[in-house]
Formats: C-alpha cells, sequence, structure tokens
C-alpha cells in the first residue's frame, strides 16, 4: 500500500535562501568532499529534528549580519522544507537563519579534513625527498656499476615502483585551497 504522506515527504522542491558566501561555498565543499550531493547532505542536516531546535535555541541569543548574504535556490525534500518551516515558526527564527546555523555544523568536518591533508603534505615532502635520494641513488649506482649488475637491476626496480607508488600517493592529497570556504 502506497503512503501518500510518505511520498509527499520524499518529494523534491526548490526553494530560495537567503545565506553567506562562506556557507554556501561550505556546503558545496562538504558535499564534494563527502561525495554526495547537496541536496542530500541539506536534507540530513535539516530532517533532523532534535538539531533544528537545538539550533533554533542557540539561535535565539545570536544576531544574524544579513548584509553578507546572498539568494540561492536549492532543490530539498519536502520533509526537511516542512521541518525547517515548523521550527521556525515554533521558535520565531528565520528559516534562513536556522539553515545558516544548520550548514555551519559541517564547518569541524572541513576544518578536520584541512588539517589531515596539511599533515599529509608534509609527510608527502619527506617521502619525495626518499624518492629523489634513491634516484640519485640508482643514478650513482648506474654510473659504477655494469648494466647487468643484480644490486642495480633491484634498485632499478625498487625505483621504478616507488615513483609509481608516490605518484599514487599524490592523487590522495589534497591542495589548500579545496577547503576554503
Amino acid at each position: 500500500q502506497l503512503d501518500t504522506e510518505e511520498l509527499r515527504a520524499k518529494q523534491s522542491v526548490r526553494t530560495t535562501f537567503k545565506l553567506p558566501e562562506k556557507i554556501i561555498n561550505l556546503l558545496k565543499i562538504s558535499a564534494k568532499h563527502l561525495s554526495i550531493k547537496q541536496k542530500t547532505l541539506l536534507d540530513q542536516l535539516l530532517e533532523d529534528d532534535k538539531a533544528l531546535e537545538l539550533l533554533a535555541e542557540e539561535a535565539l541569543s545570536h544576531s544574524r549580519n544579513e548584509k553578507h548574504c546572498r539568494p540561492k535556490t536549492f532543490v530539498l525534500s519536502q520533509k526537511a522544507l516542512d521541518q525547517i518551516e515548523e521550527v521556525s515558526n515554533t521558535y520565531e527564527i528565520p528559516r534562513d537563519f536556522l539553515v545558516e546555523l544548520s550548514v555551519s555544523r559541517l564547518s569541524t568536518y572541513i576544518d578536520s579534513l584541512a588539517q589531515t591533508h596539511e599533515k599529509r603534505r608534509n609527510f608527502f615532502k619527506d617521502l619525495d625527498l626518499c624518492r629523489e635520494q634513491l634516484d640519485n641513488l640508482l643514478g650513482n649506482a648506474g654510473a659504477e656499476l655494469k648494466e647487468d649488475d643484480v644490486f642495480l637491476i633491484k634498485v632499478e626496480n625498487l625505483a621504478t615502483r616507488t615513483r609509481k607508488l608516490v605518484s599514487e600517493i599524490r592523487k590522495t592529497i589534497k591542495d589548500e585551497e579545496e577547503f576554503i570556504y
């Protein structure tokens, strides 16, 4: 049996919120790094009624500067929109502010990711130096040993595999710019 209420809640709707550019970027960056659509992430944030109520209580003691806000249209579920409307009306808080506070919760996730990638970049510098030293060793060994020397052959294999692995590891490291919101 079809539950029309459940189907209606899952239906996608378009709505516009007035949000700071920083919050819009934070949502975009978070969705990208989680490999999910912004709609899915927004639904997850806005359908959590307990979290919304806590944010609404927190919002009562804060003011909002709308000077740096711009309108942005999002797609989200009807359930998420209904949820935010309900909490907004109950606590008499603008829904835009509630959305802003909900999305801002993602900043700790993105900041943590940025720190992890900063550590990776630092470790990678050391790793790249090791690769460079191995290449230098190979060059020196190649100049001094015969072409069919077993040591030289093994070092060539090691250097080739090391270059390949270092290249693969490089792909796991994101630039600082990817975490700026």
